[in-house]
C-alpha cells in the first residue's frame, strides 16, 4: 500500500494551488536514535499553498483517497498566514502546517537575497523554520527550488537560543506567575492555580533545562519533547510536576518548581539572578527564597 507521505504528495502535484509539500518530523529519520519514528509516530507535513483559507475546513481531505477525516481541529494563527490542522484517519495521525505561498516565496528570496541579516522578519521565520526542519526534512512535492530553499535555511540559521538576559527575562516572569499562583490558592481557586503551575511555570522550568543542556552539549529537544528518554532520574524528577486541585498538593508543587528554577538559573547565570526578597508579600504568598 501507498504509504501516507506518497499519499499527500500524489494528491498535492494535482493541485495548482499547492507550490511544496515537505515531510519533516520523526518520519523523515530513520538514525535508530531516540528520535527514530515508531508505532506511535505520526505525519507531520508543511504545506505551502496560495489558499490556506481552505484547509480551515475538511472537505479537501477526502481528495486524499482515505474518505473524510475522521477528527480535524483547524488552528488558525495571527501572523503569516499560518493555519495548524490535525487530521484522523483510521490508523493515521497526521498534522499539516499550511504557510502562505506569498509570505514563504517572500522569505524564500530574502534568505537568497541575504536579508536574514538585516530584516527582522525574514530572519525571525528562517530562524523558527530551521528549528523545525534541521533534525530532519523530505522535500515531497516542489522541486529543486524548495528543496534549495530548505537545505539554505539549515545552513544559514542558527536554532534560536537563550542568552543570560532571556534567561533572567523569564525567571522574572517565573517569579510574577508564582505569586500569582499562591494568590489563587489562598482564594480558593485551585484549578486557576493548578491551570497556572503547568501553562507557565512548569513550561518555563523546561526552556530553562533545554538552554542548559544545550550549553553543556547534552542531547535535548524543544517542548519537552522526549524528555524521559534523554534525562537522568533526578533531573526527571525536579522538573516533573503532579498536583491535583488541592491546596497542599498546589503548594508543594508550587515549591518544586520553584527551587527547581533556582537550580537551573543558579546553573545558567551563577550569582547574576537572585529569587527575590518575597518577605514584604502578603502571608499566603512569603516562600523561602
Amino acid at each position: 500500500m501507498t504509504n501516507f507521505g506518497e499519499r499527500v504528495a500524489a494528491w498535492a502535484a494535482r493541485q495548482r494551488s499547492i507550490d511544496a509539500v515537505v515531510l519533516i518530523g520523526s518520519r523523515t529519520r530513520q538514525t535508530g536514535d531516540v528520535t527514530k519514528a515508531d508505532d506511535l509516530s505520526d505525519w507531520d507535513f508543511h504545506v505551502i499553498t496560495s489558499q490556506p483559507d481552505r484547509f480551515l475546513n475538511r472537505d479537501w481531505t477526502a481528495e486524499l483517497g482515505l474518505g473524510p477525516a475522521l477528527a480535524y481541529g483547524a488552528r488558525r494563527g495571527a501572523v503569516g498566514g499560518v493555519t495548524r490542522v490535525t487530521a484522523l484517519f483510521p490508523e493515521i495521525e497526521s498534522d499539516f502546517v499550511v504557510l502562505s505561498s506569498l509570505v514563504w516565496n517572500a522569505v524564500r528570496l530574502g534568505l537568497r537575497l541575504g536579508l536574514h541579516r538585516r530584516v527582522p522578519s525574514v530572519r525571525r521565520r528562517a530562524t523558527d523554520l530551521a528549528l523545525i526542519v534541521r533534525p530532519g526534512h523530505r522535500v515531497l512535492h516542489g522541486g529543486k527550488r524548495w528543496a534549495n530553499f530548505y537545505r539554505r535555511v539549515v545552513d544559514c540559521m542558527q536554532d534560536p537560543r537563550l542568552g543570560d538576559a532571556d534567561a533572567c527575562r523569564l525567571a522574572e516572569r517565573f517569579v510574577c506567575d508564582y505569586i500569582w499562583l499562591q494568590r489563587k490558592i489562598a482564594r480558593g481557586e485551585l484549578l486557576a492555580a493548578q491551570r497556572m503551575l503547568h501553562h507557565s511555570l512548569a513550561e518555563i522550568n523546561f526552556q530553562l533545562l533545554h538552554e542548559c543542556r544545550l550549553r553543556r552539549g547534552e542531547p535535548t529537544f524543544p517542548e519537552a519533547r522526549r524528555i524521559e528518554r534523554v534525562l537522568d532520574g533526578a533531573t526527571l524528577d525536579r522538573v516533573t510536576v503532579v498536583a491535583g486541585p488541592d491546596s497542599d498538593a498546589l503548594l508543594a508543587a508550587g515549591e518544586k518548581a520553584a527551587e527547581t528554577c533556582r537550580e537551573l538559573m543558579r546553573s545558567l547565570v551563577g550569582s547574576a539572578w537572585r529569587w527575590p526578597n518575597l518577605v514584604a508579600m502578603p502571608d499566603a504568598t512569603r516562600r523561602r527564597g
